[in-house]
């Protein structure tokens, strides 16, 4: 019988601990004196008895006990146990992340069983080289760790027990001096390939790693001339660039205030905060890359959404019926944060490790120094200037703060327990500081059924605007607002109840802050496509009262033109499962002469004689029957433009025009105006301001009183940048005013430009974009860049040019280079909506090619190339930043999407093989070297093995 059998036979008859040391001493002492016997060769047998055991019982609290026991009484050294265990550890068979953990654990608490009044036994063999060995095996256990194809809850188990083990070989640094310097440019080796490439590296690890190098390269010996062949002061400003999705530096807040701002800027769109699934996959996204611990993210993520609304305060001049900012991060990021609990659940994280995380982070800020705190910074300010989502007639002195908002919404949610949450806000009873909330508690409902009903259609409009008003001030209330809007409309168009969606529709339509509120919640892409369902379905010939069903038709409409051009919706949209094309809506100042279809022409001629024949009676109901809402909403520029120019031909009497046109400034046509004044601006241009009858028109219409909200916010800009264009124009009437009449009914300022401007400045507008978000990262302040803002103004590839440029210009003026990457990463790696190309493909297959080729031009120096060793991070870093996008959306969604154009496996193999065809590229090959010599990176993309 060996001692394997023996271990085995005790475990599985259930023997104690104790009797199994007795029969393991009975059984070495056969024939030897106990007080001679020799272990150094059994101690590792005996470890390595109770080891393979794990394997068919991962993380079994018996088998700990058996190694204990053996560590107490001596029968197994300390040191010698730790080197098996790292030597067995290269088994894929004690990779269970409830085995490791357990087991480094044990080796941690050791000296605590020995004796605990006595410092940490160490962990080493006395032998040199077994324990730079153990070292070895220690440092390959380490980058097992972080391979990228663990799981995440494997990763997030094991991360911290393996890494505190490392802490405790490695600090204080061990003296290496006799050991073998083979094994010394082996560990070195491996130090060098953990800092370069593991995945998200603790930092609380870097430093004694690069220590241990350090010291390894400079003692005597074998290896004595790596200190200047290699030296690993070069090692740690070189390879810690690469790391950008490492933990990088312990206040980063750029990271996490760029997914902010993309969540907000892109709110409406496939990944913003509207759409739940995919935002919480960002989330999740960004907390894989980071590497962070769930608390430390909770903390960057916290200190970022704070730092953020203290700029976005700052900004306030005027007062504002809601700050975005200030609505999303008190009203929407809990939704979010529940929905990012259900994320990690799904990936093996528990519910208590999250809670106690989060927890512990808000805590953090709201409990610490107030003179150092930034959230106690921020609420200073508020109460300063006043909150920035009050009102005139809001009293501030009732308004809940945004420390008191978040945590009640913490609390609500379920995420902070009611003893934690009165620590931080002693007033956080059991009842809800919303005082909507109190009301709807009052009247014996929920606050959803409460808004539901004060949302009918017979509330006048100065009620409704009160009530929103009431609402934007109430960040508690703006995730219930939102649902309630989104089940009115999808109610109302199941039922086809034109009624309800067009009050709704009017509401979301004359207060565009609504509209705003709603997007930071829901699919706003829904909404439209719902309420255009029932525009396509409606059909007018069986109504009893077919001027009210127009106008509510028209209503929708307008609301869905509003928000398809606020929020650059696509033309294909879906209801249900059935398709959608509402290219229409885009298409509405077309002039369709001649027309060709014979549906049109029969309504033109219909409606014209209606409106512009001077023995009209007006518009009868049956012409109202007669014609489908999208038929009338395409003809409609096409009627009323034909009637401009008979009058400006004296072929139509002014009187019978401007009857015609009053219908148009009427509740029954109203919603066709906006392409009707889209064709008029079109018309204008094209004439060079010699159509003083489409200008009078136009006059007429922007400046009447009866003119939609809607309509001004849609065209109003052309409008006002028409007349900019016929300032100095000879007409009857001063076109400057006019052009400063339509501003002020759109409620805006305007700036003058300056006359002696170029389009150049226009062009330069993105590299100031990009200027000004790296002088924020440098000075600590959150950053921000609306990059398809920029792509309008400059062509892709030379916004990515100049994204590279300016990276190196501040890398120069000491900006860190993480950060810098970080940023970079953001670019390239966050997605966004068409019509938005996908930057990272075009930036590793067009713009690589050409950096490349100029790295290898001789007469062309750093200076004006740029950083060989940020381009080698930005390659890796946003390769893996997109690899961990898919498997977020895959784990949260179970989406199995590519939302950077192609998936993260086709970019990085054609990378591949174009540095394979660059034969004769020295910094190709560099570039190739570096990439194929991390294994994490290599284990993520095996092409890079298998094609260079």
């Amino acid at each position: 019988m060996s001692l394997t059998d023996l271990t085995r036979n005790a475990f599985q008859s259930g023997l104690s601990p104790t009797k199994w040391v007795s029969l393991c001493q009975m059984f070495l002492w056969r024939g030897n004196a106990p007080h001679t016997l020799a272990l150094a060769g059994s101690e590792a047998e005996i470890s390595g008895s109770v080891l393979m055991l794990f394997e068919y019982y991962p993380g079994d609290a018996v088998l700990q006990a058996y190694l204990k026991e053996a560590i107490q009484s001596r029968l197994v050294s300390l040191p010698t146990f730790t080197t098996t265990f790292l030597l067995a550890a290269r088994s894929r068979a004690l990779r269970e992340p409830a085995t490791l953990s357990l087991l480094c654990k044990t080796i941690r608490e050791a000296h605590l069983w020995l004796d605990p009044s006595a410092a940490p036994a160490t962990l080493l063999p006395e032998d040199p080289d077994l324990a730079l060995r153990t070292v070895r095996d220690a440092l390959e256990l380490l980058g097992t760790t972080y391979d990228p194809l663990l799981p995440s809850h494997h990763f997030q188990r094991i991360v911290q027990p393996v890494g505190n083990l490392i802490l405790s070989l490695t600090s204080p640094t061990p003296n290496f001096a006799n050991a073998s310097g083979a094994l010394a440019l082996e560990c070195i080796e491996s130090i060098k390939n953990i800092l370069l490439h593991a995945f998200a590296l603790d930092q609380n690890i870097r430093q004694p790693l690069e220590n241990l190098a350090l010291s390894l390269s400079l003692f005597p010996g074998e290896n004595s001339a790596l200190s200047s062949r290699d030296p690993v002061s070069s090692t740690r400003s070189s390879l810690g660039q690469v790391d950008i999705l490492g933990q990088g530096l312990e206040d980063d807040i750029t990271t996490c205030s760029l997914l902010l701002f993309h969540l907000i800027i892109d709110r409406a769109k496939a990944y913003g905060s509207g759409h739940e699934a995919h935002a919480t996959a960002l989330l999740f996204a960004t907390f894989r890359t980071t590497g962070w611990s769930l608390q430390r993210f909770f903390i960057q993520l916290f200190q970022s959404a704070v730092a953020c609304l203290s700029v976005d305060l700052s900004r306030v001049t005027s007062k504002r019926p809601l700050s975005l900012w200030n609505a999303f991060i008190a009203g929407r990021l809990p939704r979010l944060l529940v929905s990012f609990e259900r994320a990690l659940g799904m990936d093996g994280i528990p519910a208590t490790e999250y809670r106690a995380a989060l927890r512990d982070a808000w805590g953090t800020l709201c409990l610490g120094d107030p003179l150092s705190s930034p959230l106690a910074h921020y609420e200073s300010m508020w109460s300063l200037v006043g909150t920035s989502n009050s009102l005139e007639n809001t009293d501030n002195s009732k308004a809940v703060s945004f420390t008191r908002a978040f945590t009640y919404q913490l609390l609500s949610s379920g995420l902070l327990d009611q003893t934690f949450a009165v620590r931080i806000d002693s007033s956080l009873t059991s009842e809800s500081p919303s005082r909507l909330q109190a009301e709807a508690r009052e009247a014996g409902t929920d606050l959803g059924h409460h808004l539901n009903q004060r949302l009918s259609s017979d509330l006048s409009a100065s009620d409704v605007q009160s009530l929103l008003q009431r609402i934007y001030s109430d960040p508690i209330s703006h995730a219930t607002f939102a649902e309630t809007v989104r089940k009115r409309v999808d109610a109302a168009s199941s039922s086809i109840d034109i009624e309800t969606l067009g009050h709704i529709s009017r509401v979301l339509s004359a207060n565009e802050t609504a509209l705003d509120l709603v997007s930071l919640h829901v699919e706003v892409s829904v909404l439209v496509s719902s309420a255009l369902a029932v525009v396509e379905d409606y059909s007018c010939d069986t109504v009893g009262d077919p001027q009210s069903a127009v106008g509510n038709l028209g209503d929708i409409v307008l609301f869905a033109q509003l928000a398809t051009a606020r929020f650059k919706i696509p033309d294909a949209l879906k209801y249900k499962s059935r398709p959608l094309d509402i290219s229409y809506l885009r298409r509405t100042d077309a002039i369709l002469i001649p027309l060709t279809s014979e549906g049109d022409a029969k309504a033109f001629k219909t409606w014209f004689k209606a409106l512009f024949d001077k023995n009209s009676e007006g518009i009868e109901d049956d012409v109202l029957r007669s014609t489908r809402p999208k038929t009338l909403l395409a003809i409609a520029a096409t009627v009323f433009l034909s009637a401009v120019r008979l009058s400006a031909e004296r072929k139509l009497d002014h009187d019978v025009l401007s009857n015609g046109v009053s219908y148009f400034l009427g509740p029954l046509l109203g919603w066709t105006l906006p392409g009707i004044v889209l064709a008029l601006v079109r018309e204008i241009r094209m004439t060079s301001f010699r159509s003083p009858q489409h200008l009078s028109v136009l006059r007429t219409v922007m400046l009447s009183p009866k003119l939609p909200r809607p309509v001004l916010a849609l065209c109003g800009p052309s409008v006002v940048r028409l007349f900019w264009e016929g300032r100095g124009v000879s007409l009857p009437f001063d076109i400057a005013a006019l052009r400063l009449d339509v501003a002020k009914a759109m409620g805006v300022t305007l700036t003058e430009p300056n006359a002696n401007s170029s389009s150049l400045q226009w062009v330069d507008q993105p590299r100031r974009a990009i200027q000004n978000a790296l002088n924020l990262i440098q000075s600590g302040k959150p950053p921000s860049l609306n990059v398809a803002a920029c792509i309008i103004e400059t062509p892709v590839t030379e916004f990515l040019h100049i994204l590279w440029l300016e990276l190196n210009m501040f890398i120069k003026r000491g900006m860190t280079p993480d950060a810098a990457k970080r940023f970079a990463i953001f670019v390239l790696a966050t997605p966004r909506a068409p019509p938005m190309p996908p930057l990272l493909p075009i930036f590793l297959h067009n713009i690589l090619p050409s950096l490349i080729d100029k790295f290898d031009n001789p007469n062309l120096g750093q200076a004006i190339v740029g950083d060989l060793e940020l381009l080698i991070a930005i390659i890796s870093s946003s390769l893996m930043a997109a690899l961990q996008l898919e498997r977020a959306l895959y784990t949260n969604s179970g989406e199995q999407v590519y939302p950077l154009g192609s998936s993260s496996s086709s970019i990085a193999r054609r990378v591949a093989l174009d540095l394979r065809h660059r034969k004769s590229s020295s910094k190709g090959k560099l570039i190739a070297q570096r990439l194929t010599s991390s294994p994490t990176f290599v284990t993520s993309f095996p092409m890079f093995k298998t094609e260079i």
